[in-house]
């Protein structure tokens, strides 16, 4: 696991006091023993051994986290921006503090475990009017077969803060509604069918065209839930770089997604390589069956099916390293593997096993002979 920290400010607008039921206008309590809330599968665990219904989860979660975890400027300096939001879900439960990336990754984490499908989205804010001067983190979640915009964050309030609103500002807003506000580096998360630009969201164009291409959002959301990491990354990538951004917004984001990728691009290589190293291995320890039977004069004598099929896999396993070769050769990574001593192994190995297959052929046509 890879990190990094950065320094990423998250602001908010409302203080958090009690939290909230999703059938109830108000924040109400719920209340999980302090032993269960030390990770997010003890937090996971009471939420759906009390709640009935992902509607009913997904508020209990959102009603937990805005009343139990506290933003705390300091937490700046400790931002782990890694995509599998370990670090940063326990950390922040143990300390009950956090910020922006802390409340949604804490969010995402516990809802997935409630088999809630969510993700954490990251983009920029407006407050006043006035564009918030770096990204925000909150996030989607499917509740009820709807994709639905929740930000935890902003209805738990800046610490300190003096006002009180008892109901929820973020939870479940209509996506017309939250563009306003949020503006998603990726636009699939805008849950539009008709996205908005950069330059809209500045100006408060928020309102939509239906004169603009149909973005089937929900659709494509069903999709990169089920695409493996390297391929989100890229689709994501992809995306937000046709979105119409300034460079200068979408900068550092793209960095992020792109080092991501190439940690992915090298790990997949390493593994590879492994496992052709491997298959050289077996493939060696194959045909060394083979030598000490034709070393010890063919004896105790063995079928030529037998033989055969000792041939066969040991050529078998020759090509999928090779495969595994050729595949870290065209290999995206920036940073490569350098394969050549393994190449020329597995050339020379399968050089040899010809020629152990020609000396066996020749000794069997010749006893046949005999």
């Amino acid at each position: 696991m890879k990190s990094f920290f950065v320094l990423i400010m998250c602001f908010l607008l409302n203080q958090s006091a009690f939290a909230q039921d999703h059938f109830a206008a108000e924040r109400v309590y719920v209340n999980i023993p302090s032993s269960q809330t030390a990770t997010s599968a003890g937090i996971a665990a009471f939420i759906n051994s009390h709640y009935d219904s992902d509607d009913k989860k997904i508020a209990a979660i959102y009603s937990w986290i805005t009343a139990n975890i506290k933003y705390d400027s300091d937490s700046i300096h400790y931002v782990i921006l890694d995509e599998d939001n370990e670090e940063r879900v326990s950390w922040a439960l143990r300390r009950k503090r956090g910020v922006c990336e802390n409340f949604a990754a804490i969010f995402t984490d516990v809802a997935t475990q409630c088999g809630i499908n969510s993700f954490v989205v990251e983009g920029f804010t407006k407050q006043g009017g006035s564009l918030d001067r770096t990204p925000h983190v909150w996030c989607v979640a499917n509740v009820n077969n709807k994709w639905q915009l929740y930000d935890p964050t902003w209805d738990a309030g800046r610490v300190g803060s003096a006002s009180f609103d008892p109901h929820y500002k973020y939870f479940n807003v209509a996506p017309e509604e939250f563009i306003q506000s949020h503006l998603p580096f990726d636009p699939i998360f805008q849950l539009l069918n008709y996205p908005i630009t950069y330059n809209d969201f500045v100006r408060g164009h928020t309102a939509g065209n239906n004169r603009k291409i149909y973005f089937n959002y929900n659709d494509s959301l069903g999709a990169v839930k089920n695409m493996n990491r390297l391929s989100r990354y890229a689709s994501e990538e992809s995306r937000i770089e046709n979105a119409g951004w300034p460079y200068d917004k979408i900068e550092t984001k793209l960095k992020r997604i792109r080092f991501q990728m190439e940690v992915l691009n090298q790990d997949s290589d390493a593994d590879l390589y492994n496992a052709a190293v491997d298959e050289y291995n077996s493939a060696i320890n194959s045909l060394n069956v083979f030598l000490n039977y034709r070393n010890n004069q063919f004896q105790p004598q063995k079928s030529a099916s037998e033989i055969q099929i000792l041939f066969q896999n040991v050529q078998n396993l020759v090509a999928s390293a090779n495969e595994k070769i050729k595949r870290i050769n065209s290999s995206k990574a920036t940073l490569q593997l350098d394969t050549g001593d393994i190449q020329k192994k597995l050339d020379d190995l399968s050089d040899n096993l010809k020629q152990q297959r020609l000396f066996y052929k020749n000794y069997s046509d010749t006893a046949v002979k005999e």
